[in-house]
């Protein structure tokens, strides 16, 4: 697979664009079965699909639809903003006002709720990142109905219906593998988010190995939180998937369990592949103070040498710079001579080279390995 070339810079301008989603909260001690639409909420598409084993049909009369007693069906809602509509439907479907109120609260958790006419299961799927994003995903499976509420108008379920209208497959067999097909597709998608923040966190890496600076501990930052995110979305996914799988939920037959385990085992490795780069960013932050660190020591050891050659040249340039009295026979000789200046030069000059041999045998300088010890 191609690498994604992400770099700090495009990483802070994306995550630091970022803002979280808020939907509006009813009053304390409102009924907890009262609907609050979002404010972000986007207008609202209904598709209403009948099929069966050698047909699929798009049909426009929603009494008619909900009606109908032959057949599958599959109720597809995208958009939160015609809460009229919305309801209308779930009351022709007999849902619970509960779970009708839970469809408009676009923060839940994941989750699975099993009561004794239909099966609800709320999701969060991903639609872009970085900066990770996901829209609310319920699903609610009835005996030979299956209805999909989304967050927001998007054209995510076109894979699952092409499928539908192909045939060929056992998504026509029963309501079951229509849900469980509609929560792969979400799971799934998690999988090319991931791993591009997988390519992040290497472009990261490399650009501390070879540039470190102080400005990416924000880009590390930045990724950490939104790795906590997809872990939030993904810890509860698992249960909730595990559930289905685990209980003795109705509609969902022998048949359909070993896809549902499938399911479950891709959220494990979902989350697995989070928490591994959660430790990968973790590791970075130390991996960037270490380079710091080290970029900052080269640098104290090469002013050291600098001033190490220059000791013993100040030595001598102060030496034969002091004022001596010539006459006296204990002065300095080379004061009087003809070549005294040059010796001096030429002393300066022998005792860098020396200290400068030695560096490099001892391997501070010019890339050369230092000596070892010898072994006992």
């Amino acid at each position: 697979m191609k690498r994604t070339d992400i770099s700090p810079r495009r990483l802070r301008a994306g995550l630091a664009g970022r803002r979280r989603r808020k939907s509006r909260r009813a009053d304390i001690g409102a009924s907890p079965a009262l609907i609050i639409t979002p404010n972000d909420a986007t207008d609202t598409r209904i598709r209403l699909l009948k099929y069966g084993p050698d047909s699929v049909t798009e049909m426009q009369d929603a009494d008619a639809f909900c009606k109908a007693t032959d057949g599958l069906r599959w109720i597809d809602i995208s958009g939160l903003k015609d809460q009229d509509r919305i309801s209308d439907i779930c009351a022709k479907l007999n849902l619970h006002s509960l779970t009708v109120a839970d469809l408009f609260h676009t923060d839940q958790r994941p989750k699975t709720e099993i009561s004794a006419d239909y099966v609800q299961i709320t999701l969060r799927m991903p639609v872009g990142g970085p900066p990770f994003d996901a829209d609310q995903l319920t699903v609610i499976l009835g005996h030979d109905v299956v209805l999909s509420v989304r967050e927001q108008s998007r054209e995510s379920f076109a894979p699952v219906r092409k499928r539908l209208h192909d045939g060929g497959t056992h998504i026509r067999e029963s309501s079951g593998y229509l849900a469980y097909a509609l929560i792969d597709l979400a799971i799934d998608s998690y999988f090319p988010i991931i791993e591009r923040y997988g390519d992040i966190t290497e472009s990261l890496e490399e650009h501390i190995l070879t540039e470190p600076q102080d400005g990416v501990i924000r880009e590390i930052h930045l990724l950490k939180r939104e790795l906590l995110d997809l872990r939030h979305a993904l810890w509860p996914l698992r249960e909730a998937v595990n559930a289905l799988v685990r209980d003795d939920v109705p509609h969902i037959g022998e048949k359909l369990r070993p896809y549902l385990r499938d399911c479950a085992d891709h959220a494990f490795q979902l989350l697995d592949m989070v928490e591994v780069y959660r430790e990968v960013a973790q590791g970075l932050v130390d991996l960037h103070l270490s380079s710091l660190s080290h970029r900052m020591n080269e640098v104290m050891k090469v002013l050291t040498i600098i001033a190490t050659i220059f000791i013993p040249m100040t030595f001598i340039a102060g030496l034969y710079g002091m004022n001596f009295d010539r006459a006296s026979p204990y002065n300095l000789p080379e004061l009087g001579w003809r070549y005294g200046y040059i010796y001096a030069v030429g002393l300066m000059a022998t005792s860098s080279t020396a200290m400068l041999f030695m560096f490099w045998r001892m391997g501070w300088i010019f890339g050369k390995s230092g000596v070892k010890p010898k072994q006992r």
